[in-house]
């Protein structure tokens, strides 16, 4: 599986915002910039930064738009409050940057898709998160608690609307039925092993007792090797789930070598199914984190920092 995108990350308290729609804000997130907090860690600069047009130093240009050392700076501050990340200076520089520029590329792309957010819908979000912190002065207290402005956190809740309203437009398809495959594998070290356990499968031994038997797979090993339905994009090894979207039903191939080890695996059924709710939480974050990747493979990044 792809790794996992740090965007949400930006805002706990806004994770179950639902996507909306309209005209876009002024102001991009990673170009937002104010005093740096007193609790912003230092970030080390071994060379002299490039800067924009109004002398702002940079960390990165993301197809020409520039990510701010201000902006990178504050949301380093926020982000050590992140457990995993709060003891590792690099790692969590890295996030950052990652976070900042994959911001950056969704906006670009929103724009391209006309995909926008309106300021209604901004000052509509703004106004429930107000009521449920109990008031202005509730809510000024968490802001500067969590080291924003209005102005920030006006532009932080569009970023993350407007890229919920991307996932749904890259991942609507999973809405419909969409081609599956049920499969059983059997996992082993070395391709030797492999290669023997499918001569006896072709002279007809019984591969869930096989399974059982030999197979390193402990989740499904006592099960057969049964995988369930999949879609193309869901198990964690593709090479395996591209040969089994190739064979027919009932038909047999490997060994085919992944990460694990070398699999013989079988296509028991193919069919259009529809995708469960679980399942398609699951599919959504992999096709979003997929379309990301190939979106910063195909752009012009530069990392000053």
């Amino acid at each position: 599986m792809t790794r996992k995108s740090f965007i949400l990350l930006l805002a706990p308290a806004i994770f179950a915002m639902t996507a909306c729609g309209g005209s876009p804000q002024d102001s991009s997130l990673a170009a937002t910039a104010s005093a740096v907090p007193t609790a912003a860690a230092t970030v080390p600069t071994a060379v002299p930064l490039p800067t924009d047009e109004s002398g702002e130093p940079l960390v990165a240009r993301v197809n020409g738009e520039p990510i701010t050392l201000e902006a990178f700076r504050r949301m380093v501050a926020r982000f050590q409050a992140e457990p995993s990340l709060r003891n590792d200076p690099e790692g969590l520089r890295e996030v950052v940057m990652r976070t900042l520029v994959e911001q950056v590329l969704i906006e670009q792309e929103a724009a391209r898709l006309q995909i926008a957010v309106s300021d209604a819908e901004v000052d509509g979000e703004v106004a429930r998160m107000v009521d449920s912190a109990g008031g202005e002065g509730n809510w000024s207290n968490w802001l500067a608690q969590n080291m924003y402005t209005a102005e920030e956190f006006r532009a932080l809740l569009y970023a993350t609307l407007l890229t919920n309203r991307v996932r749904d437009q890259v991942t609507g398809a999973l809405d419909q039925p969409v081609a599956q495959v049920h499969a059983r594998h059997i996992l082993v070290t070395t391709r030797d092993e492999a290669t023997a356990l499918l001569v006896r499968l072709r002279n007809r031994e019984d591969f869930t007792a096989l399974a059982a038997a030999f197979s390193l797979d402990t989740t499904t090993n006592l099960l057969g090797g049964d995988l369930g339905w999949f879609t193309q994009d869901e198990l964690l090894e593709p090479e395996l789930a591209r040969i089994a979207f190739e064979l027919e039903a009932n038909q047999i191939a490997g060994p085919v070598e992944t990460g694990l080890g070398y699999h013989i695996i079988q296509t028991l059924e193919k069919d259009v199914r529809p995708v469960s709710d679980e399942k398609r939480a699951v599919l959504a974050q992999v096709r979003f984190e997929q379309w990301l990747a190939s979106l910063a493979e195909s752009a012009t990044i530069e990392q000053y920092l």
